[in-house]
This record gives structure tokens, C-alpha cells and sequence, in this order.
């Protein structure tokens, strides 16, 4: 049976208008809950001025902790021990960060803020700054992570960010589709002593042409009064549709339909990643707790005297639970790490009354497809028989 303990890393509600709300609702998960969390992450900003042009460096997203949330945050490792990492992610960035000695100092002395008040893990995204080793040096007991923008996809690349002095190596989305090639990496992280992270949730189409440019806009248009979604309507907002939104490849989350396949990822990956910085919806109950939560995606329970279909809402207080009942499918078809409930007890649905393809024999078929397909869906179509959707070569088809 896997362990996971320290298997996932989530994200903190940057976006979110109380400043409270998540420190309460991790402070009131369950013990089992906690044990599970690997890190919490959050965005930051270096601000600097260089040859009289004002300029930073950071998140892509565009979103912050405000200075209270930063607070809980070091309060909730203080409390509970789980730890927090900041993130500094944008790949557009000037020369100097990495080449002017005055801007490389400024930028120690702005991580050793967090660094003094305990923070031991950190996303740093400019590859140009640790090859000079100025942050390796001044901050000896972190634990480096590039970003998964870096699209690290082969064992080699593995080897030369960890020569850099990263010490997670956050691997491409494309890899959850590529479980051979994982348990390749494996083998060789093993020797190099370091960990692996795998984004488990992502929306994005695999290999999306619109990613580079998104990023690049991105933080500017968040805090603008658009955002890039109502920018941009001929981009993902235009396939995301009522119609295809369940079809697997349309995005690159790890489909884990089986406890085969959830122990195959969990051998050969260290930890998983959720995105979701952006924050949550509105109306959380402040005296919750947070939990794992069942997605509607696809799933439903059914009432069995009436024959209609019904919310299926559900909690668990742990992964473990999850998958020691064998509430399948497992991770993004079916279990988000970040839900809430206020309810005293736990709430799950057999796969008898849940009604979902991942339940089924094509659809655990399937799951088990995507594990290795290595994204090549205008030479395999699974997806579209399975889902019962026209095949097409290319998603940008829609």
C-alpha cells in the first residue's frame, strides 16, 4: 500500500478576500489530513529599481499572499509543522537578476526575509540566477524547486537542473501521460537524492501552443480589470464547453481510474501538485474544516426510488481514506484535495451509486491508456470513442 505521508503540495488562496479563512480551515482539518501535505504554496514579488526603471519579479499569476495571509501561512507551519514555499515563477525577467551584483544582494536580502522567519522551500524560476550560486550559498538549508514552466521532459534535463542545485524537480504536465519514462527518472532521482513533483491537476491542452504568451499576460491582465480569459475568448475558453469539458485529453490531469495506476504514479513520483492560487468560491463556512472533496464532474449519485440524479457532494479527511475505501476514480475525476465541509462526519458514495465512465471497464481501459499515451491523440482517438465524441486531430479543431 503507498504512503502519503507528505504526498501532496497545495495551493494557498492567494485571491481570496478574507485574509483568514484558510489558516481556519487547515487549522481545523484532521490530523490525517495534514500528515498528507507536502508544502502549502504561495506567490511573492521582488520589486527593485534598476538604471531608474522600476521593475519585479515573481508569480505568474499575478497574485499574492496579502501581509496577514503571509502571517497564517508562517503560522501554520509554526503550529502544525507542515511547511510553506514561496514562489517565483515568471520566466520574463531582466538580465540583471542574474548579471548586476547590486540586484543579485537585493534579491538575497528579500528572500532572507522569509528565510529568517523559517521558510526552508522555495520555487525560483530564473536558471541564470542559480548557476551562480549566490542563492545556494547565502541560504544553505533550502530546498530549491524550479517551476513546471521550465517543461523539464527527459531523464537528462532531470540531471541538469539538478546540477543547477535544484533540488525537487518539477517535471512537465506532459508526463503524467508517460508513466514509463517516470519510472525511468525514478531510477535516476534515487542516485541524485532528490525529489520529483508532478502537476496532477491542469486544464491546459497538452503542449498548448497559447501557454508562453499566457503566462506573459497573465499577471498584467489579473490585475487589470479583465482577466485573460475575457481577453482571449478564442483560446481554452473556447473548447471548454458543456459538451466536451469531461474529454481526458482535452487537458493533462492523471486520470487514476484504478488502485493500479494510483499505486504506478505514487511509486515513481514523489509528490503531487494542485493548482488553484486564484482562489476559491464564495460562501465557505469560516468553522469548517478543509478536506478532500468529490468533484461533480461526470459523477452523480442516484437516487435509487425516484431514478433522478443527485448532487454527489462528499468528503474525506484523508487520500488514505480515499483509497483504502476505494472510493474510485481516484484524483482529479473524482477527489480535489481542497474542499471543505462543516459536516461532523465524512461523506462518500459507493461506485454503485455514483454514476461515472471511470467505473467502468472501457473507462479504467482508458485510464490505463492515458497513463502511457505520451499525448499522441491524432494517432489514437481513445478518448473520443470512449466519450463518444467525433474524432479530430487537433483540439485548436474546436
Amino acid at each position: 500500500m503507498p504512503d502519503f505521508t507528505r504526498k501532496f503540495s497545495i495551493p494557498h488562496w492567494d485571491n481570496y478576500s478574507d485574509d483568514d479563512i484558510f489558516y481556519r480551515l487547515f487549522k481545523n482539518s484532521a490530523k490525517e489530513y495534514k500528515d498528507e501535505i507536502r508544502d502549502i504554496f504561495f506567490g511573492g514579488e521582488f520589486h527593485y529599481e534598476y538604471k531608474g526603471e522600476q521593475k519585479k519579479y515573481g508569480d505568474v499569476m499575478g497574485v499574492s499572499p496579502s501581509p496577514i495571509q503571509l502571517d497564517n501561512l508562517f503560522k501554520i507551519q509554526d503550529e502544525f509543522g507542515t511547511e510553506i514555499s514561496l514562489t517565483l515563477n515568471t520566466l520574463d525577467m531582466g538580465k540583471e537578476l542574474a548579471s548586476d551584483a547590486n540586484v543579485i544582494n537585493q534579491m538575497l536580502e528579500f528572500i532572507r526575509g522569509y528565510y529568517e522567519r523559517g521558510l526552508r522551500v522555495c520555487t525560483i524560476s530564473s536558471t541564470h540566477l542559480m548557476r551562480t550560486g549566490a542563492l545556494q550559498e547565502a541560504f544553505p538549508d533550502m530546498n530549491w524547486k524550479n517551476t513546471v514552466n521550465h517543461l523539464v521532459k527527459s531523464t537528462q534535463e532531470v540531471y541538469d537542473y539538478a546540477a543547477l542545485g535544484y533540488t525537487t524537480i518539477l517535471l512537465d504536465r506532459s508526463l503524467n501521460r508517460d508513466i514509463d519514462l517516470l519510472k525511468e527518472i525514478r531510477q535516476e532521482t534515487k542516485k541524485l537524492k532528490i525529489e520529483t513533483s508532478l502537476l496532477a491537476s491542469e486544464s491546459c491542452m497538452p503542449s498548448c501552443p497559447f501557454k508562453q504568451e499566457h503566462d506573459l499576460w497573465q499577471a498584467p491582465l489579473q490585475q487589470s480589470e479583465s482577466n485573460y480569459w475575457q481577453t482571449f475568448p478564442t483560446t481554452c475558453v473556447r473548447w471548454r464547453t458543456p459538451y466536451t469539458e469531461q474529454l481526458p485529453r482535452l487537458g493533462i490531469n492523471i486520470s487514476m481510474a484504478t488502485k493500479e495506476i494510483v499505486d504506478e504514479f505514487s511509486e515513481n513520483v514523489d509528490v503531487f501538485k494542485f493548482s488553484g492560487r486564484l482562489g476559491q468560491s464564495q460562501g465557505i463556512d469560516p468553522d469548517g474544516r478543509m478536506c478532500w472533496s468529490g468533484i461533480e464532474k461526470g459523477n452523480r449519485k442516484i437516487d435509487l426510488e425516484s431514478g433522478k440524479l443527485l448532487d454527489a457532494f462528499e468528503y474525506a479527511d484523508s487520500f488514505q481514506e480515499i483509497y483504502e475505501k476505494s472510493l474510485s476514480p481516484y484524483l482529479v475525476d473524482r477527489w480535489a484535495p481542497q474542499g471543505w465541509t462543516n459536516l461532523a462526519q465524512t461523506q462518500q458514495h459507493s461506485a454503485e451509486d455514483i454514476s461515472s465512465i471511470w467505473n467502468t471497464k472501457k473507462g479504467q481501459g482508458l485510464s490505463k491508456i492515458l497513463s502511457k499515451c505520451k499525448n499522441r491523440c491524432w494517432d489514437c482517438h481513445a478518448c473520443e470513442k470512449v466519450f463518444g465524441v467525433e474524432a479530430f486531430n487537433s483540439t485548436l479543431e474546436l
